[in-house]
């Protein structure tokens, strides 16, 4: 079994870059001799504002989804802070299952805990109250019943004061804080996958060994997990449509054994 792990992709029209990534990377998935699996763990669109907002590039990317589906190769997808909208009707037309937002996944005895990782930055005080408020089902009802001119003018709004708020914090405020991650996980996890925090590192002198996915931009990041080895690749973005290339040959830049 194959199982690749993607984050922070934040796809969106201003991208067409990275959402042809997007379609390399899944048909090489979907080509794959071996049985495969693939994990989204959050921010995989910019801004996602509603199930009935299917613009051509959205539409590009249900296609790549349901092909996936087509190809026996199941879809996780775990919610972050910029598609924490993505509802029902998109997991049914996309054949994707939707994960928790901390979800153990056992192989061979080692234990991981996949998650975007958001929750763990509560040093960020404000960022988290935004957050809460956020995911509240009233709130986000209230958002859904807007009409798309208006959610789109909501979500750039946002977009701007994450920016504009991000840029007077220090970035030890916005990394996660490890003893919620001690309080929260189990003791007996042996490796944390997450995202959200754009710092693809590998953390092994901590309680939980860590892996953090790095976001898509001029660079592309991809996890494999095969047999009890994951390996965190990376490529330049434009290299990797200039010349499409399998996983397995993008740089290896951390190595997790298990």
């Amino acid at each position: 079994m194959l199982r690749y792990f993607i984050s922070d992709l934040h796809l969106s029209d201003k991208r067409l870059d990275l959402i042809q990534a997007f379609v390399h990377l899944t048909d090489e998935i979907c080509h794959s001799k071996a049985p495969c699996e693939l994990y989204i763990l959050g921010d995989f669109f910019e801004a996602y504002i509603g199930d009935d907002y299917q613009p051509d590039w959205v539409a590009q990317l249900d296609l790549q989804l349901q092909k996936l589906h087509q190809r026996k190769v199941t879809t996780y997808f775990i919610a972050g802070n910029r598609d924490f909208l993505v509802g029902d009707r998109w997991f049914k037309r996309n054949q994707v299952i939707e994960l928790p937002e901390q979800s153990p996944l056992t192989i061979d005895g080692i234990k991981v805990v996949l998650t975007h990782g958001d929750e763990f930055c509560v040093d960020d005080k404000a960022y988290q109250e935004f957050r809460a408020m956020v995911r509240q089902p009233a709130w986000q009802q209230q958002v859904l019943a807007m009409p798309l001119e208006q959610r789109l003018a909501l979500a750039q709004k946002l977009r701007d004061d994450s920016k504009s708020s991000s840029a007077d914090k220090s970035m030890a405020i916005m990394d996660v804080n490890l003893d919620e991650i001690s309080r929260v996980l189990p003791s007996d996890t042996d490796l944390l996958i997450h995202g959200h925090t754009h710092r693809p590192a590998l953390h092994d002198s901590e309680n939980i060994k860590r892996l953090v996915l790095g976001d898509w931009d001029r660079s592309i990041w991809c996890g494999v997990l095969k047999d009890n080895s994951f390996k965190h690749y990376s490529m330049d973005t434009q290299s990797y449509l200039d010349q499409v290339t399998p996983v397995s040959e993008w740089r290896a830049m951390q190595t997790v054994n298990l």
